[in-house]
């Protein structure tokens, strides 16, 4: 009984919400689990939390827990949960048993890392196989990780949600990379149980989160300054509305930048659709019959553009001469669309890359962290093709 009341105040110094249920539940506890063997006893203090109507929170036990509970340093864990033999028989089962107790299980980074082991598995989540930007990117990333000899598994947010995705993967995989859109940072790190997870598109603010950002702001300011050299002077957006899904619509990165550059004049130019080729068309129609005499669209994706560049066709209106149409993406396709899409290209095979880098440096390391947010950056350059 007295191994397990040590190991109930782990507990609450893991769940600190548990302290106010279990310190007035102890005598009970003592009262009906004693000369009861620890799970019998675990079993009851349960019980007894349920009556209350109070629940457990789903808070990650760390390997720090299971170190403080054993009595043993970080590195003894280590080598106990990966059977390695510089530490006694007896020691390891002390370990395993406090690991069990606390229901502490090592992420595959945590493993392979002490193993040394070569052979890495990276997950890759998009937001979807429909549009051709994420097949891109996952072929870059594929073309990448082969060159590491690393194994890729690619999954979309159309399969389940951020948390769902990173849970699954995080026992499959030794990183993640993807676009997440779960406005809690901290809840994905939580999902991950110590797996690293490089965030594209989103700046990362938590250990354990790493990201490739994409530097819109330059990238726009050069569109639109080459843009306003050749002529254009009024300014529009059309702004996909599945950016932030499955949340309220919140301004994207690609909004702000615009908003900060395209000038005063042009802020009330901007209409938000799907993100579809329908959406890009149904928002030229908007966008057009609201603010007549634009003579240059920006548009959310490439996607979109070709979209919004076939409703400009069904208005009669002529691209480029009445007005330019350029996308964000960068897609190879947009060089057979008649005319061929200009575009503010991602380098997608640099994200890649990038991601891959991080991942280099934490396996470097040689600690299993949480490490703190490792960050890079890849700005878009201007693509120039007939519609712009």
């Amino acid at each position: 009984m007295a191994e397990f009341l040590s190991s109930v105040s782990v507990h609450v110094n893991a769940h600190g919400k548990l302290a106010e249920t279990l310190r007035p539940c102890v005598g009970s506890v003592n009262r009906c689990c004693e000369g009861q063997s620890v799970e019998a006893a675990r079993a009851c203090i349960m019980n007894v939390i349920h009556q209350r109507g109070e629940t457990v929170p789903r808070q990650r036990i760390t390997i720090e827990d299971v170190a403080r509970e054993a009595g043993v340093s970080r590195q003894t864990v280590t080598r106990a949960m990966n059977g390695m033999t510089e530490i006694s028989p007896k020691t390891r089962q002390r370990v395993l048993d406090a690991a069990d107790a606390l229901g502490y299980r090592p992420s595959r980074f945590a493993s392979n890392l002490a193993s040394r082991q070569r052979s890495h598995a990276i997950g890759l989540v998009i937001a979807s196989f429909r549009n051709p930007y994420y097949t891109e990117l996952a072929a870059e990333v594929l073309d990448v990780a082969t060159a590491r000899g690393w194994q890729v598994v690619v999954c979309s947010r159309e399969q389940g949600t951020d948390l769902e995705l990173i849970s699954t993967l995080a026992g499959q995989v030794d990183a993640i990379f993807g676009y997440f859109v779960a406005p809690d940072q901290a809840s994905l790190a939580t999902a991950a149980r110590g797996v690293p997870v490089v965030m594209f598109e989103r700046t990362a603010a938590v250990p354990g989160l790493h990201s490739v950002d994409l530097d819109f702001e330059h990238g726009i300011e050069a569109l639109l300054t080459e843009l306003r050299n050749r002529g254009a002077s009024r300014f529009g957006l059309i702004e996909s509305d599945a950016a932030t899904d499955p949340g309220p619509y919140q301004p994207t990165q690609r909004r702000r930048a615009y908003e900060k550059l395209a000038g005063p004049g042009s802020l009330d130019s901007i209409v938000v659709a799907e993100e579809s080729m329908r959406g890009g068309a149904d928002g030229f129609r908007r966008l057009w019959n609201t603010s007549p005499g634009l003579d240059a669209v920006l548009v959310f994706n490439d996607l979109m553009a070709m979209g919004a560049v076939h409703g400009a066709h069904t208005l009669g209106v002529s691209i480029p001469a009445d007005v330019r149409i350029a996308g964000i993406d960068g897609l190879s396709l947009g060089s057979v669309t008649t005319p061929s899409l200009s575009t503010l290209s991602i380098d997608r095979l640099a994200v890649a890359k990038a991601a891959a880098d991080i991942v280099d440096t934490l396996l470097e390391a040689h600690d299993v962290g949480p490490h703190q947010s490792i960050v890079r950056t890849v700005t878009p350059q201007p693509l120039w093709r007939e519609s712009a």
